[in-house]
């Protein structure tokens, strides 16, 4: 996402008219919005404090000094009155916590778009409160200031930011790769977008839901962390047995594999010692389904340290896919191509 901490947009004195707000708070089925407040310090800087959520955003965790520094300048612009103000939304549970924070940004260029950011603490990821705040606000962003079209922005390795905005109909636009220096690296950026009449239309089908779940099933299981052990079970659990795997190397000469032929090897690479960590993951991909078989296509980043060493690369990879008799989503073919010094 981008950072409310950064407003060096210039000020538009032509600006039109601040957007008309909705009556605080805006409530969901388990949630509540409403602008930041000065005694909201503590709540934000309790997650804002933290190396993981600060990990993929342009700004190192916060001190209780930088937080407070934060209100202010959300406080200050939360009339939206100027383009390139951002609105800060608080976002509580039931119990009156600050769980975390949506951001709406009205853009600089074009007072009509807009932009949609998010932080939330580590202790409600995977409860589904973070797509339920982000719907309502984009709710706000449609339905009470009008716009017309939203963007949102993540770092490419930011998996679960992307897979929220894609999970709430945001479609993905664009890769800048390497198009902004933080943290002493170059960082790709994913954006995604939704337009007014597209919202609420565009959320992905169940079969679309249920494709991307095996694919991020399959890449998932290749992961390593500090050299803990690793096993391939989960990608050989969606790979159907007749499966044939193809790697086209730059040259264009064609390797096939069986599954095991596979799979085998790679465990074996995953688990020594050259290797202690990778992650790779769709960044953008296309799925078609038709009579219970699917197509997907899709752009892929990797990265990890090989002999104590960081690399990271970029690829495309094909699936097909087919249901069997029980509705599972099984993978009968794989055809992908990389950079071939990071080809695992």
């Amino acid at each position: 996402m981008s950072d409310p901490n950064d407003l060096t947009d210039p000020a538009d004195p032509a600006g039109t008219d601040a957007p008309t707000h909705p009556a605080y708070p805006v409530r969901t089925k388990r949630l509540s919005l409403r602008p930041v407040r000065e005694d909201d310090l503590e709540a934000i800087y309790a997650h804002r404090s933290l190396p993981e959520v600060a990990l993929y955003l342009p700004h190192e965790p916060h001190t209780r000094d930088v937080t407070q520094q934060t209100l202010e300048r959300l406080i200050s612009g939360e009339a939206l009155a100027t383009p390139g103000d951002w609105l800060g939304l608080a976002v509580e549970n039931e119990s009156g916590r600050v769980v975390g924070e949506v951001f709406l940004r009205r853009e600089p260029d074009e007072p009509a778009t807009g932009q949609v950011g998010f932080a939330f603490h580590p202790d409600v990821h995977g409860t589904g409160m973070a797509t339920e705040a982000v719907t309502a606000a984009l709710d706000i962003a449609f339905e009470s200031f009008g716009w017309h079209r939203v963007i949102g922005i993540c770092d490419v390795r930011n998996v679960a930011s992307a897979a929220l905005m894609r999970r709430i109909g945001m479609r993905h636009e664009s890769v800048l790769r390497d198009g902004t220096f933080l943290k002493g690296a170059w960082c790709s950026d994913s954006v995604f977008a939704v337009l007014a009449g597209e919202w609420r239309k565009n959320a992905p089908s169940a079969q679309e839901r249920a494709v991307d779940k095996v694919a991020t099933t399959f890449l998932s299981a290749f992961t390593r962390r500090e050299g803990e052990p690793v096993s391939l079970d989960a990608a050989r659990a969606v790979l159907a047995p007749e499966a044939v795997i193809e790697f086209v190397a730059q040259d264009g000469q064609v390797t096939r594999m069986d599954v095991d032929e596979f799979l085998v090897p790679r465990q074996a690479f995953l688990n020594g010692s050259e290797l202690t960590d990778f992650e790779e993951f769709e960044v953008s991909f296309s799925t078609v389904v038709v009579a219970g078989r699917a197509l997907r296509s899709s752009l892929y980043h990797k990265h990890g340290v090989r002999d104590g060493v960081p690399f990271a690369g970029w690829g495309r990879q094909h699936f097909e896919l087919a249901a069997d008799a029980s509705g599972d989503w099984l993978i009968r073919s794989l055809t992908w191509t990389d950079d071939p010094e990071v080809r695992n």
